[in-house]
């Protein structure tokens, strides 16, 4: 408990997590209190241990401990926890480099996971062979299963413990009993022993036999317990030697910053968490996506797609691509239909498509929602998209995971749903439905057409472009009397930590910048910003900010009122900004394990003068407002912001107008300045 509950975290100890140094020791600790001394042979005589059983231990056991050495001389001092600021010390100590794949770091914690994996293993084994030696089997309960199989207590065993070798179809036949009795949650020791032994011969004749493909696919058809089945095959080793593609991936851990598990880790998590969708007793954790999972016919094909989704990781090209050939592959050879191979085969695909869209793109632009339905296609695989991506999303880090990303996702969903349903995506036909919506509520508060009108004028058409429906209701109830006083409004979003704040002010140079340290100086994050300049030069600025974990829901109203007392002394001529300067430090993880910043601009088609910039980052305080004082030096116009947030990650979206971009000069000189600044 004290280890954290798992040996796939990002810096763990390599003494006391699961399969660490601790574990090994334990098992020798309990064969000594049994009068069985501490050398492996005795073990091994004494039927404890299997010599091959020995060697994996005597291995891992050496891999660790060089590990813990090298730590402890990098760190100068006893050190037993793999931290940032000493896994690339002890790699490159170790005589690792770095490649075109992988940073040297990377290949250290591989090796980590891959050892303490096998602790795990035999842990599973000697444990409870060493338990068996001291508790009495007097009392045991046996129930006969059939011919081969019975049950004791809650483990499945075997009458005869080379059936897995004379019959290998066993090895699966096993894991079908395991997952539809539930009254049984693990194999007995000696039959694991076994099963183990048996299932390290399994080859590409086992996995040619029609017999062994029915019943791995059944696997997923059947669903209960899928979890517990395929992450018992990954521990013990069985599931990369039936999908050689998975050995590739198991204890791959990516310092991207915002991925917290081992790649295997992570597809098990999200496999876990698609199950949940499923079933009755979790739906009340996320109502929408459980009803959606509940009346999707092919749920199997979604669990396989969990399975697939990143399978082609750590190959050096684009995983999206590189896993359609395995998913096929497995499509053909395990008898699933035309039909459901395409589906799963576009699964793996664009299984990044519904998080980029909602997270990078503008999701109130009708084109956006437009080029989104072309690539989906279908109602069906809209719900399947939407399920993978909350479940993916939601098994890459707990960080990740809150009511605003959840809103966008649902927001896109339903998007393009009514798209689906046969509603219209004419830009004009959309525009024209918001700007009536907002003109019908204040029609029944009594605004007067005129006063109306003279809103609609000083908005400007391309306002109803750029904001969806509830917030221009929002804004509009706001502006209607006040189309020339500057004011700030917010409020909190239903059910989040989330704050929605609306800036309506003249415009002057660096507001948005201002505006953005503004927040920063609170410790507010912010997720998303819409910069819009009206026909009468007035800024309407629109920001969703997170509040910090730090601050209990109760206190949410106390922030509200600090941030717009301030915003309010900002827009009435009381400038503090320029005392807001960057405060705090990166973390460790992203000092020691930093990525490369990346910037690309392009040229939006159709649109002269305007284009849109991607930025890749490490997180730090103050950043958008960094971003925004080099466009405002370059005498830029924001538009829009897209702020995705990843952990210590950013990848964020701008929209900018700037004719005198078009000079490929004056690109390379953005370029420049941006990178020099996201590398601060």
């Amino acid at each position: 408990a004290k280890s954290q509950g798992s040996g796939a975290v990002l810096e763990p100890n390599i003494k006391t997590c699961p399969g660490g140094l601790r574990d090994i020791h334990t098992m020798l600790w309990l064969a000594r209190a049994q009068g069985l001394d501490a050398p492996l042979s005795t073990l091994i005589s004494q039927g404890v241990v299997t010599r091959p059983e020995a060697v994996m231990l005597l291995n891992s056991h050496k891999k660790l401990a060089a590990i813990r050495i090298d730590l402890h001389l990098a760190a100068g001092r006893s050190e037993d926890r793999l931290i940032f600021d000493l896994q690339t010390q002890v790699a490159e100590n170790m005589g690792w480099r770095d490649d075109a794949h992988r940073i040297k770091s990377e290949k250290l914690m591989r090796v980590f996971y891959r050892a303490s994996k096998t602790v795990m293993q035999l842990n599973g084994i000697l444990l409870p062979m060493l338990r068996g030696r001291v508790y009495s089997q007097a009392n045991r309960i046996v129930h006969r299963i059939d011919d081969d199989y019975y049950q004791v207590g809650n483990q499945l065993a075997v009458y005869d413990k080379k059936l897995f070798f004379r019959r290998p179809e066993h090895l699966w036949k096993a894991m079908e009993i395991l997952q539809t009795r539930n009254d049984i949650i693990t194999l007995a020791p000696k039959t694991l022993r076994n099963w183990w032994a048996a299932s390290r011969k399994i080859n590409r004749a086992f996995y040619a036999d029609p017999e062994n493909r029915r019943r791995f696919v059944g696997f997923f058809k059947h669903g209960e317990g899928l979890t517990h089945v395929m992450r018992f095959l990954n521990l013990y080793g069985a599931l990369e030697r039936y999908l050689p593609a998975w050995d590739k991936i198991v204890g791959l851990l990516q310092h991207d910053l915002f991925h917290i598990y081992p790649v295997d880790d992570h597809i098990l998590t999200v496999l876990h968490n698609m199950r949940r969708l499923a079933m009755d007793s979790r739906s009340h954790e996320l109502p929408f996506a459980s009803a959606l999972m509940h009346a999707f016919e092919k749920q199997h094909i979604l669990y396989l797609a969990a399975l697939f989704h990143d399978i082609a990781k750590g190959r050096g090209g684009d995983h999206s691509i590189e896993g359609i050939a395995d998913a096929r592959r497995f499509a053909a050879d395990h008898f699933l239909s035309e039909e459901e191979s395409d589906l799963l085969a576009w699964l793996v695909e664009d299984h990044l498509l519904m998080s980029a869209v909602a997270q990078k793109e503008d999701i109130q632009d009708p084109d956006v929602i437009n080029n989104f339905c072309e690539r989906v296609k279908t109602q069906e695989r809209l719900n399947a998209l939407y399920l993978l991506t909350v479940a993916d999303i939601r098994g890459t880090n707990p960080k990740l995971w809150n009511s605003w990303r959840a809103g966008l996702l649902e927001n896109l969903f339903h998007a393009a749903a009514r798209r689906f349903a046969g509603e219209s995506g004419s830009r004009h036909v959309i525009t024209s439905r918001r700007q009536q919506g907002a003109a019908d509520q204040l029609t029944r508060a009594g605004t007067p057409e005129k006063q109306q009108q003279k809103l609609w004028q000083a908005l400007g058409s391309a306002y109803f472009v750029r904001h969806e429906l509830r917030e221009i209701l929002w804004h509009t109830a706001n502006l209607v009397h006040q189309t020339e006083q500057p004011q700030v409004r917010s409020r909190i979003l239903p059910e989040s930590d989330t704050l929605q704040v609306m800036v309506f002010m003249p415009n002057q140079p660096r507001l948005f910048a201002r505006l953005c340290r503004i927040f920063s100086h609170h410790g507010l994050d912010i997720l998303a910003a819409r910069a819009f300049v009206t026909e009468h030069s007035y800024i309407l600025d629109t920001f969703i900010v997170q509040i910090p974990p730090k601050h209990a829901a109760a206190d949410y109203p106390n922030v509200q009122s600090a941030l717009e007392a301030e915003i309010n002394n900002f827009i009435h001529g009381y400038d503090t900004t320029a005392e807001h300067t960057a405060c705090g430090i990166r973390s460790r993880r992203s000092r020691h394990l930093p990525i490369a910043p990346g910037v690309h601009l392009a040229a939006e088609q159709d649109y002269p003068g305007w284009y849109t910039l991607e930025i890749v980052a490490v997180n730090r305080p103050y950043l958008l407002a960094d971003v925004a004082e080099v466009l405002s030096d370059q005498d830029i116009s924001l538009r829009y912001a897209k702020i995705a947030t990843l952990d210590e990650r950013v990848e964020d979206s701008f929209v900018l107008f700037s004719p005198h971009l078009e000079n490929p000069k004056n690109q390379l000189a953005l370029k420049q300045a941006l990178l020099a600044q996201l590398s601060v």
